[in-house]
């Protein structure tokens, strides 16, 4: 099995954990959201990494897109803290452009169980992990949360 750490770094940084393995689709195994801006991620970090085991890490990244006068950089700082607590290690960082929410809306997310009732950013924490194994097309996943439809039959002539 593999265990994925998903994270949307902000103010507040939502974070999911998840396993999923060849024949094993992507399963919850915890989720939350971590107040206190980088200052509080450093600390649920220390806590984390000594009680579970990751493998693999897909987080938002930050893009300085010109759009907003004064950006809030908090996500910048938060990608450095988890370049420097993990990119020592034999875990696999993966960085998404925050579009990729858009491969599992609102809708999805209430489908199949991820909706996160009050904690947005956990949610968008979801949407990022859906996306990452998403865009690796891996099949048990993609048949758990986009299943084939049935097929119809059609009354021969």
């Amino acid at each position: 099995m593999t265990i994925l750490l998903s994270l949307d770094p902000g103010g507040t940084t939502g974070y999911s954990v998840w396993h999923y393995g060849v024949v094993t689709p992507l399963n919850l195994i915890e989720h939350g959201q971590i107040p206190g801006g980088l200052d509080g991620f450093v600390s649920w970090a220390r806590g984390f990494q000594t009680r579970q085991h990751i493998d693999e890490i897909v987080a938002e990244d930050f893009v300085d897109d010109g759009r907003t006068v004064s950006p809030d950089v908090t996500p910048l700082l938060i990608k450095g803290a988890v370049i420097d607590r993990w990119s020592d290690s034999d875990v696999q960082i993966t960085w998404q452009l925050n579009t990729y929410k858009a491969h599992a809306d609102d809708i999805l997310l209430k489908r199949v169980g991820f909706w996160f009732v009050g904690q947005e950013h956990a949610r968008d924490s979801a949407r990022h992990a859906i996306a990452y194994l998403k865009v690796r097309d891996h099949r048990p996943t993609m048949k758990r949360i986009w299943p084939p439809k049935p097929r119809t039959r059609t009354a021969a002539a």
